[in-house]
């Protein structure tokens, strides 16, 4: 192994490391589905669509909100004490329509053996650069059907993480070995053009209980 390919093993499971410990604390991002798993409910509903793929679902906020409409519901995270914290929510609600794989969203999808109506994720691409997310959007356009949707979310400019921690670019910054990027909306056109045709691409905001404004990206594509 080289002294590169060390380095980046190193990073990866300081990363890991990071995940597993934030997710050994029950219910660390709080409970109830998410302000854009309501958007996806809309477009299920709409669509009548059942086969659903949520990619870095954490503590399964929106995928046990998914499952429980009885929908046919796929999620992944990287961290195994995430996936676990969700088995223990799908035996306790007998959710056998729930499907729970450790993966990393880096990697190609080559364990899942079926196309999907609705694929989400919510905030979790915005610790991928753009050349990452160039191959991540291919993995997932090859899981689509012609009709099928990509709705996601991801942190832009003026959040309440921009500028926090070591700043790695102008967009980006670092924080105990995690990076978020924060694209500004014509880098992240160029790069779902690759595979997408943009149906909208929006931005939204929230006002947190400290007083904070998180603002990302609200997204929704097609093949």
């Amino acid at each position: 192994m080289t002294e590169l390919e060390s380095s980046d093993v190193g990073s990866e499971l300081k990363k890991l490391g990071y995940w597993n410990e934030l997710y050994s604390k029950e219910n660390y991002f709080g409970t109830g589905q998410t302000i854009l798993a309501n958007s996806a409910k809309e477009l299920i509903d709409k669509y009548h669509f059942q086969k659903i793929l949520e990619l870095g679902c954490g503590q399964g906020r929106d995928s046990v909100f998914f499952a429980k409409y009885g929908y046919d519901v796929t999620a992944t995270d990287i961290s195994e004490n995430a996936i676990n914290f969700v088995k223990k929510i799908k035996n306790e609600n007998n959710l056998k329509n729930l499907n729970l794989f450790v993966h990393d969203t880096k990697k190609p999808f080559d364990f899942l053996n079926k196309k999907f109506d609705l694929i989400y994720s919510n905030l979790a691409l915005q610790f991928f650069n753009l050349s990452q997310l160039d191959s991540i959007f291919f993995n997932i356009s090859n899981l689509m059907n012609d009709d099928s949707l990509f709705l996601f979310s991801t942190k832009k400019p003026g959040d309440k993480y921009f500028n926090f921690g070591n700043k790695i670019s102008d967009h980006a910054f670092e924080y105990k070995g995690i990076t978020r990027f924060f694209f500004d909306k014509s880098e992240l056109e160029d790069v779902l053009k690759n595979y997408f045709n943009i149906i909208f691409l929006q931005d939204d905001k929230h006002v947190n209980q400290d007083g904070t404004e998180s603002v990302w990206w609200k997204i929704l594509v097609k093949k």
